[in-house]
């Protein structure tokens, strides 16, 4: 079996599922989309020649949260396994990133102080939803404020393997954390994120319909099958509730530092492998 490595070039390898669908995997941290530019991103959804992802972690991303930091990736190793039928993409990513919050030009601040702010912000934010307007404006006016988020690069604590199988409507995805460190690890997830300025709804098997915010940022699904789409049904993707695991939703969209849409899931730091399948669904592929 010929395998080609993709990084030894820039360039990206698009795979064409058909007329409409491609599939997308840059090696380095493209596409370079507001506050996640330097980090490394999973497989991009490609819709009429068009990348649906913004500023979304794509298909696949392992982030994994340890007692003092969560890591993410900013270098990665990618292969396409060319002979493959189905074609198979490979992406390898290096935990080697933790972000760091800085005030204008100063120093980094402390750590343990941003946090205690942070974690009062966030808790507020989950608990009241009427209010996500209003914690939105105050997310912007960061900028004014000049805190900045930088990603700063650091010793790794390992490498975590996504293999994506591909079909027309169906991406398979196998994540391996052999070679993850797991020492202090909390918990491990797995992002599956496009632009929340084309997934714009959400539904799923219970009937529950939402549009943009109401969504929520990290809201946990009970149903079995929870799906996102544009608002007139154009393509979907669907994930499935798994035991082993927790699946949440999430939408965000503040001016000038986040633009995603995505389902996630949330895993025990004991687990050694992980397999779900990603479900698409287009209306030209039923007309």
């Amino acid at each position: 079996m010929n395998r080609i490595d993709l990084s030894e070039s820039l360039s990206p390898f698009t795979l064409k599922m058909g007329n409409l669908v491609s599939f997308r995997l840059y090696k380095d941290t493209r596409p370079h989309c507001l506050e996640i530019a330097p980090l490394q991103k999973g497989l991009v959804l490609v819709l009429d020649d068009k990348e649906l992802i913004e500023e979304g972690a794509g298909f696949g991303l392992p982030v994994v949260k340890y007692e003092d930091k969560t890591y993410f990736s900013s270098t990665a190793q990618t292969s396409f396994h060319e002979e493959t039928k189905p074609p198979i993409l490979t992406k390898s990513f290096c935990l080697d990133t933790i972000s760091r919050k800085r005030l204008g030009e100063a120093s980094y601040v402390n750590d343990n102080f941003y946090g205690f702010f942070h974690k009062f912000f966030e808790k507020a934010y989950l608990a009241r939803r009427e209010m996500a307007p209003a914690f939105n404006v105050l997310m912007e006016l960061r900028k004014t404020l000049k805190i900045d988020t930088d990603f700063v690069r650091v010793p790794p604590r390992g490498k975590v393997k996504v293999t994506y199988t591909c079909f027309p409507d169906l991406l398979k995805v196998r994540v391996d954390f052999s070679e993850l460190h797991k020492d202090h690890c909390q918990e491990i997830l797995v992002l599956n994120e496009q632009g929340s300025t084309f997934f714009t709804k959400y539904f799923d098997t219970d009937g529950l319909i939402l549009i943009d915010r109401s969504m929520g940022a990290w809201q946990n699904v009970k149903a079995k099958r929870a799906s996102l789409s544009d608002t007139r049904d154009t393509m979907s993707f669907t994930l499935q509730n798994i035991k082993s695991a927790r699946l949440f939703r999430g939408w965000e969209r503040t001016k000038g530092r986040f633009s995603w849409a995505g389902l996630g899931y949330s895993l025990p730091r004991s687990v050694s492998s992980f397999n779900y399948d990603i479900q698409l669904k287009t209306k030209a592929a039923n007309t």
